[in-house]
């Protein structure tokens, strides 16, 4: 309560002789924007000489790209799909990425059956429209080789009612926002996130138009350093933020959605990983890629001017200048020379933190957020790559396909938490049972693999049966210390002479499975050797 009334009492103070720029939301005010509120409410704005005016956005209100490119205000809040504006001429640079991961995910019921992108082909699915606008929600039914004309896309109507009455069966959600609506009325749903499938875009950019950048760069440098300075005290204190928040801007939405939606949020923004605003160019050029896989931006085109760089090269002349002059006097340049090697010795270990963050984001993206297995995008790469080296090699490669009985029961019967935890442990039998050779990925909900190279089919039957065995005689254990027991059907096979791909053998394997479930599950089906 007392950071509540101080923020209040600061939010309400008076700016003198202050620089004034507006900074345009992409939505309503919510938790989704509360950095550039406590920069603002704390004061941190006006430390850096600005008084900054906060603009909500709405259904039918000019974007903040438009108001941005139109010089209306002079900064605003985006998504990634920036960059395809960027590739088609508009004058915008991204100043930074406040989520590593995007709170945009698929959102439908629990109860329909649906588990999987897969599942929605021919289903009504509402999202922004046009294409470009929903581009990280659909390129990845273009990464599983759906085409959108599989599809129904139909026009947002930004209420979670129509997905409630079955109107549409999958809803474009903010993980933040309607998750919590629906967890409130007691109603089942399920989370198809596009990072599963290997699309990972960041969240929420803040950008500025690039004469501006160009022309005032001091004006920018610290508004983005206020900006940040906000949101890493809003890492710091969610409930305390959401307190504020509620009291000042979100007094329509209660507190616990606002911690809810704090919590949330922080999970996508990995203060702990990497510095706030973090961008990575490997990333945004990736980003490009998928936009440009969809024709909605030319490939190939240079970022270089639409990455802001928070540290550019300074002009170092004068500075050779002076060393060439006072090169005479020893001690001196002795001196220079320590200053030299003690920043080159900074620079170093500074280019080997951010190395190693880089492949920490790397690694996320490649791995399964809930069980730590490889995701789906990984486990094909590696088995298109093990499946030419057992060609190349003329060894053997076996797959294991692993699929869960009944859990749907779980998620009914004791909550999706209680779900989480059984695919967790499952995680964890199948990483004890495997060499360190094999892969072993979850491919998306309860449904796992296993890629065994130089390993023949025989092994493989033994290596499943002893899965399947282990599952059965060990109850998975519930937060609240009730045991489950829970089994489950596999389907085993080795790669054939004739085959020459991959997607071969998991078809194969894919059918051994649902053999399994047919017989009556807890089982294994296999294929021997030819």
């Amino acid at each position: 309560m007392t950071l509540l009334i101080a923020l209040t009492l600061l939010l309400t103070a008076p700016a003198a002789a202050l620089e004034q720029v507006t900074l345009q939301l992409r939505w309503k005010h919510q938790f989704q924007f509360a950095g550039y509120y406590l920069a603002k409410a704390k004061g941190y704005y006006r430390d850096e000489g600005l008084e900054v005016t906060i603009l909500e956005n709405g259904p039918g209100q000019p974007g903040p790209l438009t108001k941005v490119v139109n010089k209306e205000v002079e900064f605003g809040i985006t998504a990634s799909g920036v960059v395809v504006e960027y590739a088609n001429g508009a004058p915008v640079v991204v100043l930074a990425a406040i989520f590593q991961h995007s709170p945009v995910t698929w959102l439908v019921r629990g109860d329909r059956g649906i588990e999987s992108l897969h599942d929605l082909a021919g289903k009504r699915l509402m999202t922004l429209l046009p294409v470009m606008e929903s581009v990280e929600l659909l390129a990845p039914f273009l990464v599983e080789g759906m085409t959108l004309e599989q599809l129904e896309l139909v026009p947002t109507s930004f209420d979670i009612q129509d997905l409630v009455d079955g109107r549409v069966d999958a809803f474009n959600a903010y993980l933040s926002n309607e998750p919590f609506l629906l967890e409130r009325r007691g109603i089942p749903f399920k989370l198809i996130q596009p990072r599963t499938y290997g699309v990972d875009f960041y969240g929420d950019v803040l950008f500025t138009h690039a004469e501006l950048a160009r022309r005032n760069p001091e004006l920018v440098r610290r508004f983005r350093r206020a900006s940040l300075r906000g949101w890493r005290d809003t890492m710091a204190d969610i409930e305390g933020t959401a307190a504020f928040i509620h009291a000042n801007y979100a007094t329509d939405k209660s507190l616990e959605h606002l911690i809810f939606e704090g919590r949330q949020l922080k999970s996508l923004v990995l203060d702990d990983i990497v510095p706030i605003g973090h961008m990575n160019p490997g990333r945004w050029r990736r980003i490009a890629e998928v936009n440009a896989s969809l024709k909605l931006m030319p490939a190939d085109v240079e970022l270089a001017g639409f990455i802001y760089d928070p540290n550019p090269q300074q002009d170092l002349s004068n500075y050779y200048l002076v060393a060439g002059l006072l090169s005479l006097a020893l001690l001196i340049s002795l001196s220079v020379m320590t200053v030299i090697a003690t920043l080159n010795r900074r620079l170093r270990l500074e280019i080997a933190k951010r190395r190693a963050k880089e492949l920490e984001l790397e690694r996320l993206a490649r791995t399964d957020p809930l069980t730590d297995l490889m995701n789906r995008r990984a486990f094909l790469e590696a088995g298109d790559r093990e499946f030419a080296l057992s060609l190349r090699q003329k060894h053997p490669l076996s797959l294991i396909m692993v699929d869960l009985d009944h859990f749907k029961d779980i998620n009914d019967n004791h909550g999706h938490p209680a779900g989480d935890r059984v695919l967790q442990q499952v995680a964890d039998l199948l990483r004890e049972h495997v060499r360190e050779s094999d892969a072993c990925g979850r491919l998306g909900g309860e449904e796992f693999a296993l890629l065994l190279p130089e390993t023949a089919s025989s092994a493989a039957l033994h290596l499943a049966q002893r899965l399947r065995q282990a599952l059965a005689e060990t109850p998975m254990t519930l937060e609240d210390g009730r045991q489950l027991k829970v089994t489950m059907s596999l389907g085993v096979v080795e790669r054939l002479p004739g085959e020459r791909c991959f997607g071969a053998l998991l078809s194969r394997a894919d059918n051994h499975l649902y053999r399994a479930k047919a017989l009556g599950r807890d089982q294994v089906v296999s294929t021997g050797p030819c």
